[in-house]
């Protein structure tokens, strides 16, 4: 893989698109919460996860690099990665709260919860070294669905395979690019995966 790809990649697998990324999923898979769901409620799901995950988060962290509170959007320094960790998670326990909020007491505000607190958890981890955002995230996503997966007893094998596939072009690409080490991407892969392993699986 080369940087341009890489780069890509990066984009298009980015952090702050793994609730999308996972609320679409989830809605799709044929169990009963899904099915007893309106079609409206799914739709109002995506667009409050799309916007409160994505779209103003991210337009928050352009204003910080507009007023250089974060030198790019890489955030390739430790220090100035906490600010916009802080804005994340606050984001991300909106969404869980909205959710709440229409009585969706299902897969998706479990999964929204548990993103807020691994961020939290990052946030910890990034007073004393880097981690994988990227590799974190995708690996809480797969931790999260083999959780689910074990829990309810559903069959998602593919979507599994699916989603060890991107998160190794995730984890591929971070390297390449040369934005963590080693270390970072897999410490990262094993935070996200067996923190959220766990809670769904017990939860």
């Amino acid at each position: 893989m080369h940087v341009k790809p890489a780069k890509v990649i990066s984009v298009l697998f980015h952090p702050l698109l793994v609730p999308t990324y996972a609320l679409l999923l989830f809605i799709n898979l044929n169990t009963h919460f899904v099915l007893a769901m309106p079609m409206q409620v799914r739709y109002l799901m995506t667009l409050i996860v799309f916007l409160t995950t994505f779209m103003l988060p991210g337009l928050i962290l352009l204003i910080l690099r507009k007023f250089d509170v974060v030198k790019s959007m890489e955030m390739p320094e430790r220090q100035e990665r906490a600010l916009p960790l802080i804005i994340v998670s606050a984001f991300f326990y909106l969404t869980y709260y909205l959710l709440k909020q229409m009585e969706q007491n299902s897969i998706i505000t479990l999964f929204m919860i548990g993103a807020t607190m691994l961020i939290l958890l990052c946030l910890i981890i990034n007073y004393f070294t880097k981690i994988s955002l990227h590799a974190t995230s995708w690996g809480g996503f797969l931790g999260a669905l083999m959780g689910y997966s074990l829990n309810a007893r559903v069959d998602v094998t593919l979507w599994l395979y699916a989603i060890i596939l991107v998160t190794g072009m995730v984890a591929t690409a971070r390297l390449i690019l040369k934005a963590h080490t080693p270390a970072q991407v897999y410490g990262g892969f094993l935070l996200g995966s067996l923190s959220q392993l766990i809670l769904f699986y017990y939860v």
